[in-house]
């Protein structure tokens, strides 16, 4: 069997079905914790979350039909059905359009259609609520869905096969959607990279209660910027034909639905970025920025005392950090003293 032309790919199908289970179980655990959360808050501010625990739920779901349609496939190819002519990749080639599998590919796209949806979102709220910045992700989202039709009806053409069809629609469909992920991430990192900028530019703001917000783990979840990597790979591996694509395509495919697991994550554990945090930060700015620039002072004029003729007055300034300066004055010259 080593000596099969294809036993680069069989290796990728077996690889990658592994990495894919070690993926789903990351992705369980966050739903559940995600969702203890979400119900062991206060009803009042429970209510916003329910739309969190559906999407989260129907995404799980659907990578869960997509991941046992495949270790059920997998199971044939390599145990069940070994024996079929042509091995493993005969076996795939001979029944990839199998009910199931359709159905486990379609719930898998599906996924990855909430999954962009909750980042056009993300990215809406991070952009405080602009639908300018979100229209041609948009228009992304809406081809991206169109050639993901196309895909699924393409891979259901019997003999057919996205890793090895040279005219496949799954290249522009995943072209399309790695695009809309690479938009999003830029957008969203370039907002909290300047949120962060702001900080450090206006001082006397606490910058630890915003680093759960504006830190790396938040641009890395937030923009989901591994799924961009990992798309980005996949379509480069469909477009060359490479062994890589079965495995990529499993990593890529549970990976549609752990990015956004990890954001509601986020969100459960009050660590996402939301409107309230913007409002907050843009308040603590402009109170900073004000106080500089108008610095208002009080003078104690009653305190003005002569030592030799020379005459000391004291102005306090109302800040935080106080600065005493002392003035002296004669008939020809004034100086600052700064103590």
């Amino acid at each position: 069997m080593s000596d099969s032309p294809n036993i680069g790919l069989e290796h990728s199908f077996f690889w990658g079905m592994i990495l894919m289970s070690m993926l789903y179980g990351i992705e369980f655990y966050m739903f559940v914790h995600s969702t203890s959360l979400f119900i062991g808050q206060r009803r009042v501010s429970r209510r916003p979350h329910v739309l969190y625990i559906a999407l989260g739920f129907s995404i799980l779901a659907c990578i869960t039909v997509a991941a046992f349609a495949n270790f059920f496939f997998i199971q044939n190819m390599y145990i069940d059905r070994r024996t079929v002519e042509g091995g493993p990749l005969g076996y795939y080639i001979a029944n990839s359009t199998v009910w199931w599998q359709i159905f486990g590919t379609v719930a898998d796209q599906f996924a990855n259609y909430l999954g962009d949806a909750l980042l056009l979102y993300r990215c809406y709220i991070i952009w405080g609520g602009s639908y300018a910045i979100i229209a041609f992700p948009g228009l992304l989202y809406l081809g991206a869905v169109a050639m993901g039709i196309m895909t699924a009806i393409q891979s259901a053409s019997p003999g057919s096969s996205i890793f090895r069809h040279q005219a496949s629609f799954a290249i522009p469909w995943s072209v399309l959607a790695v695009s809309l992920n690479l938009f999003c991430t830029a957008a969203i990192t370039l907002r909290l990279l300047r949120a962060r900028q702001m900080m450090r530019d206006v001082g006397g703001i606490d910058r630890t209660s915003f680093v759960n917000y504006t830190g790396i783990v938040a641009i890395l979840v937030e923009s989901s910027l591994p799924f961009s990597i990992l798309g980005i790979a996949f379509a480069v591996a469909l477009a060359k034909n490479s062994n890589a694509g079965p495995a990529l395509a499993f990593i890529w495919g549970t990976f549609c639905g752990l990015s956004p697991q990890m954001i509601i994550f986020r969100v459960a554990t009050g660590r996402a970025w939301s409107r309230e945090i913007a409002s907050q930060l843009s308040t603590q700015v402009l109170v900073f920025a004000a106080s500089d620039r108008t610095q208002p002072t009080m003078s104690l004029s009653d305190s003005q005392t002569k030592f030799g003729g020379i005459t000391q007055e004291t102005t306090v300034e109302m800040f935080p950090t106080p600065r005493i300066n002392a003035y002296k004055s004669d008939s020809s010259l004034s100086q600052k003293i700064d103590v």
